[in-house]
Formats: structure tokens, sequence, C-alpha cells
């Protein structure tokens, strides 16, 4: 499960329902704050989870540990995404905190990852400064991306057609065989995640208030999406080689936009 929810969660009345997507980009997560740990590996660097950089990664040296972003002044948030990240392998459990101006205050429980899939924790609107996450459990762990903001919310919902990052395996693969045919092994040189992501009817007033901030992200950062969820736990660190454009449906004002991706591979 790396779909996460803060215990109790009610969905505010002007969301849109956890059947439509979440997406977490460039230009609605904080930037700008700076960062502590209670540890950082010599080999390692305290500020990669800033960037979007997948390579360049945070290690503790010891598992409990904490990650904290500052953001300098007060500011609202809905989501914690982290990705690039070791947590399922290394047998971790994270949780979600906030400053509350008096201690630190959970926004998600203690969650076990079985996966090295990224993480998106969703949690009521919540305004603060001062943002966390705490690995427990395991052995020590790397992480590459951890984001905080107030996530684009998809206004229609998609099922239909769409194949699900987890099931999307786009493997390059070499076989051996001797001259006489035998099977002599089998190397994988490389493996990513591929799908896409088709809306339509969605109202121009909409497109006109959310896509071009999303288009203008995804030029230069990878972004964070949950396609359904309040269904199904899948969540990608995606990126795209080609910017998605709206289409004119013929329907009133309604347009369509498909958005194809690939995704950073996980076991």
């Amino acid at each position: 499960m790396t779909v996460i929810f803060e215990a109790g969660y009610t969905l505010p009345g002007s969301d849109e329902p956890l059947t439509h997507a979440r997406i977490a980009h460039g230009n609605n997560w904080l930037t700008g704050g700076t960062a502590t740990a209670s540890t950082t590996d010599t080999d390692y660097f305290l500020n990669g989870p800033l960037n979007s950089l997948t390579y360049e990664r945070w290690k503790p040296t010891a598992v409990t540990a904490t990650w904290e972003y500052n953001h300098g002044s007060s500011v609202t948030c809905d989501y914690c995404c982290i990705g690039a990240h070791t947590m399922g392998t290394n047998g971790n459990s994270v949780q979600v905190q906030y400053w509350d101006g008096s201690a630190w205050a959970n926004l998600t429980a203690i969650t076990a990852l079985t996966s090295d899939m990224p993480v998106m924790a969703i949690f009521e609107p919540q305004a603060a400064q001062r943002w966390r996450i705490i690995i427990t459990s395991g052995t020590v762990p790397e992480v590459g991306v951890i984001k905080f903001g107030e996530a684009l919310q998809m206004q229609r919902a998609i099922y239909a057609g769409h194949t699900p990052l987890d099931f999307a395996r786009n493997t390059t693969m070499r076989s051996s065989r001797s001259v006489t045919g035998e099977f002599l092994g089998k190397t994988k040189l490389r493996s990513t995640l591929s799908t896409s992501f088709d809306w339509k009817h969605l109202t121009r007033a909409w497109i006109d208030a959310n896509w071009k901030s999303f288009q203008l992200a995804i030029e230069e950062d990878p972004f964070f999406i949950a396609w359904r969820p309040g269904d199904f736990p899948e969540v990608g660190l995606c990126y795209t080689d080609a910017s998605p454009v709206p289409s004119n449906m013929g329907i009133r004002d309604l347009m369509e936009v498909s958005l194809g991706v690939t995704a950073r591979g996980y076991e």
C-alpha cells in the first residue's frame, strides 16, 4: 500500500472524489525551504530530496531517522510524496508529521512499506511551516525525493482502458543461447514502467485554471500521480517527453487530453 491516508481522513467538501487522480508536480509542491535530518551518511546528500534528481539521495546513518522540510513561513499542504526510495527493500515503516507550534503532530499512522513504489500520503489541508517524515524499523534506507504541497485534483475519473503502472512493465532483455539453441541465461538491460492517462469531458474553465501550470511544470521535473487513490494503491514518479496538449471534443466546451508517461521502475 503506497497511498496512505490520514487516520480518520474526511474528504473536504470542495475536493474531487478519491476516484479522481491526484497529481503532485513542480508548480504545486513546496520549494525554497531548508532541510534538516537526524543524521546523514557522509556519502549522501541532506538536500537530495529537495530536488527531483532521483540519483541524488539522502541516507541516514541509523534508524529511527527523521528528515524535515522547513518552508520558512506557514503554508497549506494536503500531501506528502516520497520517491526513489528503498524503504520497501529495507523493511521500513514511515510516518508523516507537522509542527503544530509546540510539538510534532501526526498526519499519518506508522505505515509499513512492502515495496519501493513511490508513496503519496493524503491528508486534510493543514497549514504549518515545518513538515517531516519519520522512518522506523528495518535497516537504513536511501530516499531520493520528498515533496509536500497541495495536489492537482483531476476533474474527471478514468478507469476503462487504463493500464495501472504496477503492471505496465517495459523491460529490455537479452537472452543467451548456445549454437545448438540451449538456453544459457538472460540479462535484463533496462526496466521502466510505461502507461498513459486519458481524460475526457474536461471543461474549458477547468483546463484554463489548471492545465497550463501542470504542462509547464512537467517540462522541467518529473511528477507524482495516484490515478485512483481511493480504490487502488498505484503511485508513480513519472516523466513525459511530450507535452500533453488538450483538444476540443466538439461537445459544448468540453476538452480531452492524453498523457503518456514513463516511470522509474521498482520491485
